[in-house]
Formats: structure tokens, C-alpha cells, sequence
């Protein structure tokens, strides 16, 4: 797979981003499984959650792409 230069995760802010999104996400991920496990799409909500947050991370790194392009 092929990813866009800035995608990468190359300097401290990107990893410290990328961390705090990843904590805050899984965190939030702990929660809803302590409170929603026996729920029939559970499973379905963890992908969702997790698609937003990592999209919404991705269009984060972007901005920062082009913000130090111009």
C-alpha cells in the first residue's frame, strides 16, 4: 500500500498527535465496550468509531501539510 508523503508520521508533533488521537479513541473504545458489549452491533459502532477518528487524524495531517506548504 501507498501512502501520501503527508500521511507519514515524521516529526514530533504528527507522533504526538497520532498518540493522543490513538488514546482518546481507544479510551473511548473501553468505555463503549464496558457499556454496550451485548448490543448486537457493537462490532459495528468499533469500526465506525475508529473510522472517524482515524479520518479525522488523516485530514488533521493534511492541513498541517499544507499549512507548512504555504
Amino acid at each position: 500500500m501507498v501512502w501520501p508523503s503527508w500521511l507519514w508520521i515524521g516529526t514530533r508533533l504528527k507522533l504526538s498527535l497520532w498518540l493522543a488521537n490513538r488514546l482518546a479513541t481507544w479510551t473511548g473504545l473501553v468505555y463503549l465496550w464496558r457499556r454496550l458489549r451485548s448490543r448486537r452491533l457493537f462490532w459495528l459502532w468499533v469500526i465506525i468509531v475508529n473510522l472517524i477518528s482515524l479520518g479525522a487524524l488523516a485530514f488533521l495531517f493534511l492541513w498541517l501539510h499544507r499549512l507548512s506548504l504555504g
